[in-house]
């Protein structure tokens, strides 16, 4: 059974972080007591930086507002499927339930490659392609037997 105790670094450092020591109690052959000290984990001691913790709330704050965003509401599975393999290489946002693409392309309801429009025709194909990739269609558009057999695509 492994037994550990925490202790204190000595020495406040600028920021008001404390460095924490942990040793291996059945190791240890002898204890000295050396002088008493206040309870460092008592809050009344404890020196907070507000501006840390309020800067440090606005960064996950922000991160979760840009991670809700690229949630689609009232979209299937399928649809936020494709969003997520379309944003890993190009910039996309939700407009309602279409899928806009580098603010060019636009991928509709019922989310197949038919269903591709606007941009230049290098995007509108890059889009079609992973868009037709995610469905699990191959170059001809014809369905995968596990995409049939499960029931997941849309052209059906």
């Amino acid at each position: 059974m492994l037994s550990l105790t925490a202790f204190e670094q000595e020495g406040d450092s600028v920021d008001g972080r404390r460095n924490l020591r942990f040793l291996k109690t059945t190791l240890v052959k002898d204890v000295k007591l050396v002088g008493h000290v206040q309870d460092a984990f008592d809050l009344k001691y404890s020196q907070t930086d507000m501006k840390s913790l309020r800067d440090r709330e606005e960064a996950a704050i922000k991160q979760a507002e840009a991670e809700a965003e690229r949630i689609g509401v009232g979209v299937s599975t399928e649809a936020q499927d494709i969003f997520d393999a379309l944003s890993k290489t190009l910039p996309c946002r939700w407009d309602k339930t279409t899928i806009l693409v580098m603010n060019d392309v636009f991928v509709k309801h019922p989310y197949i490659p038919e269903s591709v429009i606007g941009g230049a025709p290098a995007a509108n194909e890059r889009v079609r392609k992973v868009v037709s990739s995610s469905l699990g269609l191959n170059c001809r558009g014809a369905v995968s037997l596990t995409q049939f057999f499960l029931g997941r695509s849309s052209c059906l």
